[in-house]
């Protein structure tokens, strides 16, 4: 039970500051209740009054019925435990004061408080919004017929007190509410969880959805979402995406930046066979060791069971512990030695085979050379998806390369190209119709366009921005050398310069480069 308690006080112009109502009863001691003294002497009829209590309302009185300069802010605070054994709590509130010849002194000043557990293990952020959407309410209920300060119900008693009761179970037990108060107004509320900012959308990255995408899509969902949904298929990257969309790439990272943010994408790297992976430390005590893991990993790689058109990774709430499933309707009611996906000579690969296979992965070795050496046992297996279930699980990752450039070339002066002309297709590049072939995934799409660009680049000229001209090549240089620090990986060039990583090596060993040092890590 998350929320401990529900009171509502107010300044009473006889009494001062009181608490009126709260729930449960006996939860909040007032200024006529005296908590049990640590190691002394108590009657029966103390120790039934302040056993359940949580807080003393006359320590804190002042902060939680401020003085007017204070009022319509939100206050959170930790009041002093009872005993030494009584649980540490926080209070949230919003005080209210309404000034109006209405009332004595000519001010009204009130407020409803939650009293929440321990908030190291409690989402506070997601319970301020309930606070101050229940003052707001309540002001308004005021202002307009005076609900709460003509309401003379004697304490723990009433309209009032009914109303935080329903509030306090109904967000307990389903973290939502809605309450009619009158014939116009309903207090509605639910508790909505705060997520963590989402990571960075490059367009490089490959998104790959967490949830069955089609069975929450609505007419209303922005135009620019509908439009890219179909080609999130854990295969293209962003960039391609908002090509095959037709849409903006800025408007593309937003909408799978929202996705992110709600944990219905994964963002993979672009799969190539000269990308590197390695296990990690947990590998040892992940698959290696789970029998379940490994028969979902062969659900989930054979390619007998491959699903058609939009694919996606089902992964629980836990980051520590990522599961995915490819399961189709072809592996309901299969037996266990069915589900092991066959070698090229018809033998069953089981979960030490799977095991052996992920433990070849390691640094300095490709997943072309990987796949040479192990051609026999991944016949029937999805490469992709294989490096893909363990990327996601979390006991493999990704080896990026960077290249540093430690010597100038020939093209020193390309370096001047800086100015003007480059500057304008530096802004404007994302906005090209050319896709990035940086990557085996990706070459099989709209060649031509391409092919054809660079068939007559060396008939394409650019402006230097002082009148002359600029031959292609050499812009593609000393655009290629503004990555050579060591910081952009091989992805990001490819992608940027829209270049396949085999025209990246050969543009680097070219004098015009200089020398450049390629680093894994």
């Amino acid at each position: 039970m998350t929320i401990k308690a529900i009171f509502y006080s107010k300044f009473d112009p006889h009494q001062g500051r009181k608490v009126v109502h709260q729930v449960p009863e006996g939860s909040i001691l007032t200024g006529a209740e005296v908590p049990p003294a640590t190691g002394g002497l108590q009657t029966n009829n103390s120790s039934n009054n302040t056993s359940s209590a949580l807080l003393n309302f006359s320590t804190i009185a002042q902060f939680l019925i401020p003085r007017q300069s204070l009022c319509g802010n939100l206050i959170s605070l930790s009041p002093p435990p009872l005993t030494q054994h009584t649980p540490s709590t926080l209070i949230l509130s919003h005080p209210i004061c309404l000034t109006s010849s209405h009332y004595p002194r000519n001010e009204f000043i009130f407020n409803f408080a939650l009293v929440l557990g321990d908030p190291s293990t409690i989402d506070v952020p997601s319970y301020k919004s309930v606070v101050k959407k229940l003052a707001h309410l309540m002001r308004s209920l005021e202002e307009q017929s005076h609900f709460l300060s003509d309401d003379d119900s004697p304490c723990n008693t009433g309209k009032i007190y009914s109303l935080c009761e329903m509030l306090m179970e109904d967000l307990n037990n389903y973290c939502e509410c809605m309450i009619p108060i009158d014939e116009l107004n309903t207090l509605n509320i639910k508790l909505f969880p705060t997520l963590p900012n989402p990571a960075s959308v490059k367009p490089w990255h490959v998104p790959l959805f967490t949830v069955r995408i089609d069975t929450m899509i609505d007419e209303n969902w922005d135009l620019t979402m509908l439009r890219i949904i179909p080609f999130i298929n854990g295969i293209n990257s962003v960039k391609r995406i908002a090509t095959l969309a037709d849409a903006d790439i800025k408007l593309t990272k937003k909408c799978i930046k929202h996705f992110l943010y709600y944990g219905c994408v994964l963002l993979l790297d672009i799969f190539s066979f000269n990308n590197i992976y390695a296990v990690t430390a947990e590998f040892a005590h992940m698959i290696a060791k789970d029998t379940e893991m490994q028969k979902e990993c062969a659900r989930y790689v054979n390619m007998a069971f491959a699903p058609g058109g939009q694919e996606e990774a089902i992964v629980d709430g836990s980051a520590s512990e990522r599961r995915t499933s490819g399961l189709t309707s072809t592996t309901i009611g299969l037996q266990d030695d069915e589900i092991w996906p066959l070698t090229g000579k018809g033998d069953a690969i089981d979960g030490v085979g799977i095991v052996q296979l992920f433990a070849c992965l390691r640094q300095g070795f490709t997943v072309r050379e990987w796949y040479a050496r192990n051609a026999n046992m991944l016949a029937n297996i999805d490469m992709r998806r294989f490096i893909t279930f363990g990327v996601i699980k979390g006991f493999l990752y990704r080896v990026h390369r960077y290249a540093i450039r430690t010597q100038k070339g020939t093209i020193g002066a390309a370096d001047g190209y800086r100015g003007g002309a480059l500057d304008e297709h530096t802004h404007d590049h994302e906005n090209t119709q050319f896709l990035t072939r940086s990557m085996s995934s990706e070459r099989h799409f709209s060649e031509a366009p391409l092919l054809g660009r660079r068939k007559n680049h060396h008939n394409h000229h650019q402006s230097n921005g002082k009148g002359g001209e600029v031959p292609d090549f050499q812009f593609m240089n000393a655009r290629l050398i503004e990555f050579l620090d060591g910081t952009h990986c091989f992805d990001e060039i490819c992608t940027e310069l829209e270049i396949s990583e085999k025209e990246l090596l050969e543009q680097l060993k070219s004098r015009e480069i200089g020398e450049a040092v390629v680093i894994c890590r």
